[in-house]
């Protein structure tokens, strides 16, 4: 059943004053606060809930049969985004290390949200199987992540292709990062080229932001590795046609090569080898900041942007590794010791692995920088409800390596006169402690994101695993207390070998469904692993019993906040709780992306006291609504009069 749509008009503002622009330390905003709507103008009516307890379990409903996705294989990451602006958050599948595309065996598919949970094929009609060279003609490509490029309405997106001009030449000579913008019905065509890059990289993961917040989208890269050290970050400013500049140097956020540079590898300097990107406002400032996941046991970076120029500031901070770099139970310097007796203090038992293979090299991997973590994926969002935003990360972590490798962790943002302070929570029964199940253990966690399961107004956490002895999807639901505990096998959601996901209002019932993908990489011989990469489809049964409301945000486009309105902050204000998220544009390990749709749960409440939205334009315009009715999708459009209430099913 497709949603129903219902117009109402209610309360509103305003229009946008023209005000100085303003550095990143001190915001300048035109705020104006919507008049309560006349008798003649009236509010839709309210269709308040009340909640009762959290069943045990069985929370979710696996549909995955009748949704049309059952049979989709060949395939591990998913993205969802509205492609065809019917309201109803869409899904693109694509492999990430494979083989060039062809119109036969596709790794590339679109499928379109057709009401109730149910999905079609679209791929043949979409041009994602197009090369330049013509319909059909495949090419490489590996992640996608959505924004409105060209500020006409509808999600275009970028399709990164991770290139090793070492093992794989043809590639490097054919296939290159495409734009590809929609003409709003879900085809995809190529953009106008861009200046093309002197040298194909191995794109790994990428971000749309505003970083100028000229109104015209731009997009942070990251690459894997590039020799002895990460390709590097690269920043493209969107010029509003589909067409970008590279602005890289001139930003800051591409360091210069090292070349293997051993001190300045330890001094954190060389271009990180990143696995994902994410960008989001950490400092709260109106202008987005970026992150670089480090793989490697590498520092994570924190690029805090002032006025388009950014500077790290994570080194030296919780944020880029935690604080633990014992590395004596590291197999590997266990191995070293087994060959150069008397050299270690205190002499370390006998190894648990076979040390033909083993690598320790004393002066650089018993220091720091190469004790941090394998760090895949950093979600950003205000896990506490303070009104700045945290961070959590997923990590790959392996039992022969020993405690000094990270784990995935929660790092809270204590955010205070505009500098950011981070805490890592400790991982335990109350955060996202993991169980070990067997000796030879691996964390192998790939993606990770929050969102309200239960719509109780309080994030919960989902931590996809890769393809390990047993390893599954991980979920931690948020307890009144701000603790974590992990619902995973009582959830009804539980999923081997989930390797990616996104959390989507696939039925427009007001809460957030779960999408994943399985992965089969390491199932040789192992008997609880599929007979195919899967896409598993499971329905929110308890979410839509709390009161909640949904909001879609529309830009002006260039000159003013673009016309998807990423990097926009909204706070919902509700029953004495204040929650923050902003509209992303991707990040993570080869494209993690959910809807720009964003739902907040009230629980409870059924009154919203205000909601306001800090749009990403030059001046950090804010509009406030008060008395906004809950229960609908609320649709915001920059300096419109009114908003519009569409009636959920």
């Amino acid at each position: 059943m497709r949603r129903v749509v219902k117009r109402f008009t209610g309360s509103a503002i305003l229009g946008l004053a023209l005000l100085a622009a303003c550095s990143s330390a001190s915001i300048s905003t035109n705020t104006e606060t919507a008049p309560v709507p006349p008798a003649d103008e009236p509010a839709p009516d309210p269709m308040c809930k009340t909640p009762g307890a959290l069943p045990a379990g069985a929370w979710f409903t696996d549909i995955t049969a009748e949704s049309g996705l059952a049979n989709v294989d060949g395939n591990i990451r998913i993205v969802a985004a509205d492609v065809d602006g019917d309201g109803l958050p869409d899904l693109l599948v694509h492999g990430v290390l494979s083989a060039r595309d062809t119109a036969a065996a596709p790794k590339k598919r679109l499928f379109l949200n057709r009401g109730a949970g149910h999905f079609e094929d679209a791929t043949a009609q979409s041009g994602l199987v197009d090369s330049r060279d013509g319909a059909g003609t495949g090419r490489l490509a590996n992640l996608a992540v959505f924004a409105d490029v060209d500020n006409d309405g509808d999600l275009d997106f970028f399709n990164g292709a991770y290139i090793d001009e070492n093992t794989d030449p043809t590639a490097a000579a054919k296939d290159r990062s495409e734009i590809l913008l929609n003409d709003g019905k879900g085809h995809f065509t190529f953009a106008p080229r861009s200046k093309p890059s002197s040298k194909a990289l191995p794109t790994s993961s990428a971000s749309f932001n505003d970083y100028d917040r000229d109104g015209n989208i731009d997009i942070f890269v990251g690459t894997f590795y590039d020799g002895a050290e990460g390709g590097g970050s690269y920043l493209y400013k969107g010029l509003g046609n589909g067409t970008f500049s590279d602005v890289s140097e001139a930003s800051k956020v591409l360091r210069p090569a090292t070349a293997g540079d051993i001190p300045k590898f330890l001094a954190g300097e060389n271009r990180k080898p990143a696995y994902g990107v994410t960008a989001c406002d950490i400092d709260d400032d109106g202008d987005p900041d970026f992150v670089v996941s480090g793989y490697g046991r590498s520092f994570n970076e924190l690029w805090r942007n002032d006025n388009g120029v950014f500077t790290e500031i994570g080194q030296k901070t919780p944020f880029a590794a935690d604080e633990n770099v014992s590395f004596e139970d590291n197999e590997f310097y266990r191995c070293w010791c087994s060959k150069n007796a008397g050299k270690c203090a205190p002499e370390d038992s006998t190894p648990k692995v076979d040390c033909t293979n083993s690598a320790w090299n004393p002066g650089t991997d018993d220091q720091p920088a190469r004790n941090g973590g394998n760090t895949f994926t950093t979600a950003c969002a205000d896990l506490d409800n303070d009104g700045d935003l945290d961070f959590v990360n997923a990590e790959i972590h392996h039992w022969h390596i020993g405690q000094s490798s990270d784990s995935s962790q929660i790092i809270r943002n204590d955010l205070a006169g505009g500098t950011p302070t981070f805490v890592r929570i400790p991982n335990d029964e109350k955060s996202l402690v993991q169980p070990h199940t067997i000796t030879d253990w691996n964390e192998g966690n790939i993606t990770v994101g929050a969102f309200d399961l239960d719509n109780d107004g309080r994030k919960d956490i989902y931590l996809t695993s890769t393809d390990y002895p047993d390893t599954w999807g991980l979920i931690y639901h948020q307890k009144a207390d701000g603790t974590f505990e992990n619902v995973t096998d009582t959830a009804g959601a539980k999923v081997y070998h989930s390797v990616a996901y996104t959390s989507v209002d696939i039925d427009g019932d007001g809460d957030l469904d779960l999408v994943m993908m399985t992965s089969l990489a390491r199932c040789s011989g192992d008997k609880k692993c599929p007979a195919k990469n899967t896409i598993k489809v499971f329905r929110n049964d308890v979410g839509s019993a709390s009161n909640f409301v949904q909001l879609r945000l529309h830009g002006k486009g260039e000159g003013f906040s673009n016309a998807a309105a990423i990097g926009a902050k909204v706070t919902v204000v509700s029953g004495g709780v204040r929650q923050v998220q902003e509209v992303g544009g991707g990040y993570g390990h080869f494209g993690v992306q959910h809807d720009t749709m964003l739902t907040f749960g009230l629980g409870a409440t059924c009154a919203i006291d205000s909601i306001e939205v800090r749009w990403p334009n030059a001046t950090s315009t804010l509009q406030k609504f008060p008395a906004v009715v809950a229960n609908h999708v609320v649709d915001i459009t920059e300096g419109d009069e009114k908003p519009k209430y569409t009636a959920t099913k």
